[in-house]
């Protein structure tokens, strides 16, 4: 994560591949591929790896928050009102290890109050 945070994109991205080398069932390695794929303009990618972690970790928040965004920002608005209101339900009881390590700086209720805001501009109810 602080090689992400750090714009430092590939060295992330091949810490990642060793960590799956290790353990292909990191989820936290997975999101991370998510977060570097979507750096460099990979949007498919982006997804394959955000779906891989939620499977492997299906109450790991970030990664159904970031299918959300993904999925609003491509204009699909069915899919980001469902993972988004995924992420608000996961949030609730996101270990705070895990916000911490993956929520980008950012605390529980900064993350809450981004869901409900892409979840309002994508038409959805909360």
């Amino acid at each position: 994560m602080l090689l992400a945070h750090n714009a430092e994109l590939p060295a992330a991205e091949a810490m990642c591949q060793r960590l799956l080398g290790m353990d292909e069932s990191n989820a936290g390695a997975h999101y991370v591929l998510a977060l570097c794929r979507e750096g460099a303009s990979d949007s498919r990618a982006a997804v394959e790896h955000n779906q891989m972690a939620a499977y492997l970790a299906p109450t790991f928040a970030m990664p159904r928050l970031h299918l959300g965004l993904l999925a609003r920002r491509s204009g699909d608005r069915e899919t980001a009102r469902r993972e988004l209101r995924q992420a608000l339900h996961l949030l609730a009881g996101e270990a705070p290890s895990r916000v911490v390590l993956f929520g980008g700086g950012f605390q529980r209720e900064a993350l809450v109050a981004l869901c409900q805001a892409e979840l309002d501009a994508a038409g959805g109810e909360r």
